[in-house]
């Protein structure tokens, strides 16, 4: 449903700031019972509390088949800008490097991907990262022009193939500390085209690139929406915990006669 929704919409987001302390206070009965590896890592699951504080030092990380991966050019371009969108107010963007997460987890042979970014991006010391990932496909259908392909001429020169190349870009942004998911984000894009028969699975591959890149600029805009609803909750909730805190009363000295 969700899927099918972003596909509607072309982007969707949804922020978290919720306390664990608060989520278990309601529910007792999550207490694990002894032994119980399940309920113990739902109870610990739970227990995570939002600890990010504007501005922050937010870590990008790309996923790609499963394993962090450098960010292609075309991409790096739409994160850069977002960067530059949000200003100082937010902090700043620091790309997290393979290379560094590979040295920081060196000899650590169970860590999931996601563990291993959260190393990485602990040992460029940043507070939150922001990890992302671009699923692509390609169609190459044959058009009423099809005929057109059995000619040697028109196989070169007759636009008989409708091509199609279709991206989802999803990300999530959470606390390298303890794996808090602050937000997620997700975006679609489509690119479509009519060519001639010879090269047209390549020209598909090529649009499905093209989709990759748009779909990753319409994330950037959906994550600026994220994170701004994420920043306006946070500052609402250490405001609320800032006038719930009685203040500290000065001892007045009682002067010397």
């Amino acid at each position: 449903m969700i899927l099918a929704a972003a596909l509607l919409a072309g982007c969707i987001n949804a922020v978290q700031t919720s306390s664990g302390a608060g989520y278990l206070a309601a529910r007792p009965e999550f207490r694990p019972a002894a032994g119980n590896s399940v309920e113990r890592a739902v109870y610990d699951a739970a227990k995570a509390e939002p600890a990010l504080r504007f501005p922050a030092r937010l870590g990008l990380a790309r996923l790609q088949s499963g394993s962090l991966s450098a960010i292609p050019p075309g991409e790096g371009d739409k994160w850069l800008a977002l960067a530059k969108d949000l200003g100082t107010t937010y902090g700043e963007f620091v790309p997290i490097s393979p290379l560094v997460a590979d040295m920081a987890s060196s000899g650590r042979t169970n860590d999931t991907a996601v563990d291993k970014i959260r190393i990485g991006a602990a040992r460029q010391h940043v507070d939150a990262v922001l990890i992302y990932e671009v699923v692509t496909s390609d169609k190459d259908r044959g058009s009423v022009l099809s005929l057109a392909d059995l000619t040697i001429i028109g196989s070169f020169l007759i636009p008989s193939r409708s091509i199609e190349g279709q991206a989802i870009a999803n990300a999530i942004l959470i606390d390298v500390r303890n794996g808090y998911p602050y937000g997620t984000a997700t975006s679609t894009a489509q690119q479509t085209g009519f060519v001639p028969n010879s090269g047209s699975g390549d020209r598909a591959r090529d649009l499905a690139e093209q989709a990759s890149v748009d779909a990753v600029g319409k994330l950037t805009v959906d994550v600026k929406q994220m994170v701004a609803r994420l920043k306006s909750e946070l500052d609402t909730r250490e405001l609320q915990r800032l006038r719930a805190t009685p203040a500290s009363v000065p001892v007045r000295r009682r002067a010397r006669s």
